[in-house]
């Protein structure tokens, strides 16, 4: 089983380690002082559910040298999708299963354009992880889930085998557009109000009308996601909505406004962009969406 993974920050990082403790021949794709600090301490993971762990996998700013694989995790933000996939393309023979674990809902279309051959599975994570600046890898909580899913079960049923490991739980969905749209809905509310309000999401709810705008914005994706044809579930709203007024981490922030505190290129387009021009399409009105975007772009 040859293994690869492009994009080892805090997501492709601990995925990586995870394939580490399995698997023998894995292979990380990185550059520059990434790829010296891989080759020179090893993958770093810290994590409260899988425990410390450091491995010294192959690592190469050449994919095309690790030649054709099994499995590839493209675990990059959305605005490098293009470059990632493209630099791996050597390395994607007939049967290789490309699994893109990215946000928001556009990146299968855009794998699909690049890729000339191979298999795609889609996936949606759930996991509060980053990297530090020392490189390693910080993964925070008792949990990390990732839903898996495509047409070919086959290659589905490849990819869990591979991933359901200690340390990450992996679910074959019943749908995955379903899981995708579910964590997209979130993420649209999540790491817009905390992008908007340069603030954790503790602070943005506290704001005088900040209940009302997370609610809104939650129910403004979910509205375009039907309006698409997904299948969303009736309670998907007051779901997440319960589930983060509960929580009891309200210190915690987004990448989204990590990226734009710090004048980081960012993924606002996927979390907001993109929503809001589907939602044109269909005529689902999103002014909240459209006040939080225009304040943030």
């Amino acid at each position: 089983m040859k293994i690869m993974v492009t994009g080892i920050g805090g997501v492709g990082g601990y995925i990586a380690s995870v394939l580490c403790a399995n698997y023998d021949d894995v292979t990380l794709v990185a550059r520059k002082k990434r790829k010296e600090s891989l080759q020179t301490k090893g993958l770093v993971v810290h994590s409260d559910f899988f425990g410390h762990h450091v491995a010294h996998p192959a690592v190469t700013d050449d994919p095309s040298s690790a030649g054709i694989q099994d499995v590839i995790f493209v675990c990059v933000k959305n605005y490098s999708l293009e470059a990632a996939l493209t630099a791996v393309l050597p390395c994607i023979g007939d049967d290789t299963i490309v699994v893109p674990v990215l946000n928001g809902f556009t990146y299968h279309d855009t794998a699909t354009s690049i890729m000339k051959n191979g298999k795609i599975v889609d996936s949606a994570i759930y996991i509060t992880s980053s990297y530090q600046e020392d490189y390693s890898i910080r993964q925070e909580g008792r949990f990390a889930r990732i839903y898996i899913g495509s047409d070919d079960a086959e290659a589905t049923k490849k990819v869990y085998d591979v991933l359901n490991h200690p340390g990450l739980t992996c679910c074959i969905a019943e749908n995955i557009t379903v899981e995708i749209w579910r964590k997209f809905i979130l993420n649209c509310a999540y790491n817009v109000l905390t992008a908007y309000y340069r603030t954790s999401i503790g602070g943005a709810l506290s704001q005088p009308q900040g209940k009302e705008e997370f609610r809104a914005l939650l129910q403004e994706a979910y509205d375009v996601g039907k309006a698409a044809g997904v299948p969303l579930p009736d309670d998907v709203v007051d779901d997440q909505y319960r589930r983060i007024l509960g929580s009891d981490d309200m210190d915690a922030t987004s990448s989204l406004k990590r990226d734009i505190a710090a004048g980081h290129q960012s993924e606002l387009d996927t979390f907001s962009g993109a929503l809001i021009r589907l939602a044109h399409q269909y005529g689902v009105p999103v002014p909240i969406s459209e006040k939080c975007y225009q304040a943030l772009v």
